[in-house]
């Protein structure tokens, strides 16, 4: 199965009523509930959890199979020396949040924190002379670029 994420921007809060014909008719073109991940909460920060946004536009990120992707973001982490099973695994630090992600949004203020940590990283990541990975990896920023401003990211399907 493809891993696809959806990033979006231009959020503004819808203040009608969400019912079933409502979700029918925007969800997955241009409307989203904001859920938040119970153990990372502030990842959806700038944005009001449980709350229901319309969005200008959206970009669709396909990453491929699931078994290639995760490949990627290991040597995302072996890249940073991120080691889950450290203490203080989950303090800041580079990408943190994608190694610690696994569901709910990602708002704004987190997508531009992991785009400036793809900024500082991206001469190494380049240097590594890995055209896979470095793909993968301008991928991801372009995701979180496209959110920084006033949006979020969302795991679509994996």
């Amino acid at each position: 199965m493809s891993v696809i994420f959806v990033a979006c921007k231009g959020l503004r809060k819808f203040n009608g009523i969400v019912d079933d014909q409502f979700r029918s008719a925007h969800f997955d073109t241009d409307a989203v509930e904001i859920d938040e991940n119970p153990k990372w909460p502030y990842f959806a920060n700038g944005l009001e959890v449980g709350t229901t946004y319309m969005y200008e536009e959206d970009c669709w990120f396909s990453f491929g199979r699931r078994y290639p992707f995760y490949e990627n973001v290991d040597k995302l982490a072996v890249f940073v020396g991120y080691d889950y099973r450290l203490p203080g695994a989950g303090d800041p630090g580079p990408f943190r949040e994608l190694f610690c992600w696994g569901k709910g949004m990602v708002g704004p203020v987190i997508s531009a924190k992991l785009v400036s940590d793809f900024d500082d990283w991206d001469d190494r990541a380049r240097a590594l002379d890995d055209e896979n990975f470095y793909n993968f990896y301008q991928d991801m920023r372009r995701m979180f670029e496209f959110a920084m401003k006033d949006g979020c990211v969302f795991l679509r399907n994996m």
